[in-house]
């Protein structure tokens, strides 16, 4: 089998992970054109470079191997790992809460002695196998739903291994529970 058709590649494109960096050296680009332009030139460089690199996810069915990649360029780098004696594979939904304070501008009077507290949800769709001797292992946290129905079309391809989508199931159950509802 030729090892380019066993090997599937979703990237998520630009996710901006070194967004922090990018706007640090966005800054110090800008005084650096002020003080020392050889400076903020590379500082510049190094923005656009940070801004331009892809991450994904990158698996080997022949081999049974993934790897989270981070790609400039074309060029695509990450560990490859190897899945041990996988029983099933599933996709499931993962919503993360954070709650933390927020404080009011000095400014403002009417705030004074207020904390308010604010929450943020992540939601990510989990790539997951179980192992022969009940490991739950984390693949892949993709962002879009229709990039991890990507990975599941070709882990079906296999035969020795089942794969279970979480999400679809409910959504068939919420969807039989609404037209028993209409009835």
């Amino acid at each position: 089998m030729n090892e380019h058709a066993s090997t599937l590649k979703i990237s998520e494109g630009k996710t901006f992970n070194y967004l922090i960096p990018i706007i640090l050296f966005a800054i110090l680009s800008l005084v650096s054109f002020v003080l020392f332009w050889p400076l903020g030139i590379l500082l510049a460089a190094a923005c656009v470079l940070l801004g331009s690199i892809e991450s994904g996810l990158e698996f080997n069915t022949e081999t049974m191997q993934y790897r989270k990649y981070q790609a400039l360029f074309g060029s695509s780098r990450g560990k490859w790992v190897q899945i041990e004696d996988p029983d099933s594979f599933h996709v499931r939904l993962s919503v993360d809460s954070i709650s933390y304070r927020t404080f009011a501008q000095l400014s403002s009077p009417s705030y004074y002695g207020r904390n308010t507290v604010a929450q943020s949800k992540s939601i990510t769709y989990d790539l997951l196998y179980l192992s022969k001797n009940d490991h739950w292992v984390t693949i892949y946290e993709f962002s879009s739903y229709k990039l991890v129905l990507k990975a599941v079309k070709k882990l079906q391809e296999l035969e020795s291994c089942e794969v279970v989508d979480h999400i679809a199931l409910k959504l068939q159950e919420n969807q039989q529970k609404r037209m028993n509802r209409m009835r």
